[in-house]
């Protein structure tokens, strides 16, 4: 039966995309209370340092030693680390929130690029040893986190000291180093908003407004869910439509890395290209062809794929284990599970048919603000050569292997 309802003509069509544009400009509480948001001064952003990882280390250092004139103590020390710890779990550490609580901080001292680790902390009244590794923008390379711990292990015997280590980083990626606590930027941003506000009374006023605007910085420019996030979201609720037009008529960055995720992939002979749309693409080793196959994912019936995810302000790269017989799958991720790294399972990542086994973020919100033409295809080509070089050849021969065996096993299995 045809639809009885009138097509639209082109004229009323038109009509109803220009209201919809006015509605959008035009007495929006929302929007103006973003760029309300937007438009307020702040030091950090004024000073270009919004991305700069030295500096956010370098402020970071200044507020976690008690030392220095703050006056804030070893309080921000003591509330990091305990946000820290508490999204761990108690599994991840041997250090719980309440040892933070009782430790006596007066003789801890902070240090910056000690043998290259971004921030060192060293308590010798309690024996503690703690490193930070930043990141805002760059990732992991050359095996530097195992490295670092392997230099801290030399020079502070763990027989005689306890160490921490932290990787933290805008979203709280998993680190290659399963010795490493994941810690996300807005653990930092509550911490520091939370003391600027229980100790104004105590603090200095330039001191407290530094506080107020490192904290609105985070959360405008590093912290992935925040207020403005919340406002983006329900501004787009309101007005899909007028977003909508506006996105279709802007220079098509989506499309570009696309393509250029495409073309990376057709360009490496040990890599097949499964499938490519506008949002995903998705690819496999050639050493996996002989993985079993399964069915109800993609057309090409692999099991195990790698696929790229483009969104209009982050790309990020997982390891799938899609659907499949069900015995194939339980052995991949088992395998995955027990090789830790450099396969990385997280939590929440699983559904009843897919499962994520690694994942690295190649591009991050922040890579977006004022980025100079080109500078998007840079950085993907930056994080796909390490990706090619440090990630990929430890993550094809285990499947590869194991895959080869089961088909010797199962050589008469039916799909």
């Amino acid at each position: 039966m045809m639809d009885p309802r009138p097509i639209p003509s082109p004229a009323s069509l038109q009509v109803n995309d220009r209201q919809a544009l006015e509605a959008f400009v035009v007495e929006n509480a929302d929007l103006e209370t973003l760029e309300a948001h937007l438009e307020q001064f702040n030091i950090f952003e004024a000073l270009g340092v919004v991305r700069q990882e030295l500096r956010h280390s370098d402020f970071l250092a200044f507020l976690l030693d008690p030392r220095q004139n703050h006056r804030l103590g070893d309080l921000f020390l003591r509330r990091l680390l305990q946000k820290i710890l508490i999204s761990a779990g108690p599994r991840q550490s041997a250090i719980s929130p309440v040892h933070v609580d009782s430790w006596d901080l007066s003789q801890l001292s902070v240090h910056r690029e000690w043998k290259n680790i971004d921030i060192l902390l060293i308590d010798p009244l309690n024996h503690q040893v703690i490193i930070v590794e930043n990141k805002i923008s760059s990732t992991e390379h050359s095996n530097q986190l195992e490295r670092y711990l392997r230099i801290v292990d030399a020079e502070f015997a763990p027989s005689e000291w306890t160490r921490l280590a932290i990787y933290l980083t805008p979203d709280g990626e998993d680190a290659s180093t399963p010795e490493y606590l994941s810690a996300d930027y807005r653990m930092v941003a509550d911490a520091v908003e939370a003391l600027s506000k229980s100790r104004r009374a105590s603090l200095d006023l330039a001191m407290s407004e530094l506080m107020v605007h490192y904290a609105h910085m985070l959360r405008r420019h590093i912290v992935t869910d925040s207020e403005i996030a919340d406002l983006c979201r329900r501004i787009y609720q309101r007005h899909q439509r007028a977003l909508d037009l506006l996105f279709e008529h802007r220079p098509d960055l989506l499309a570009e890395v696309q393509a250029l995720l495409v073309e990376l992939v057709n360009s490496h002979e040990e890599l097949i290209l499964d499938s490519a749309s506008k949002q995903l693409v998705r690819f496999v080793p050639v050493a996996w062809e002989k993985l079993p196959k399964g069915s109800g994912w993609t057309r090409s019936g692999r099991i195990i794929l790698f696929e790229f995810s483009i969104y209009p302000d982050r790309l990020d790269l997982t390891l799938w284990v899609g659907p499949g017989p069900e015995n194939y799958r339980e052995r991949f991720i088992e395998l995955a599970s027990a090789l830790q790294p450099p396969f990385r399972l997280r939590k929440g990542s699983q559904g009843k048919y897919h499962k994520s086994i690694f994942g690295r973020a190649f591009l991050r919100p922040t890579d977006f603000v004022d980025a100079a033409p080109g500078a998007i295809e840079q950085l993907v080509r930056l994080r796909w050569d390490e990706f090619i070089t440090r990630d990929l050849p430890q993550l094809v021969p285990p499947l590869q292997e194991s895959g080869e065996s089961w088909e010797a096993r199962d050589t008469n299995v039916t799909i």
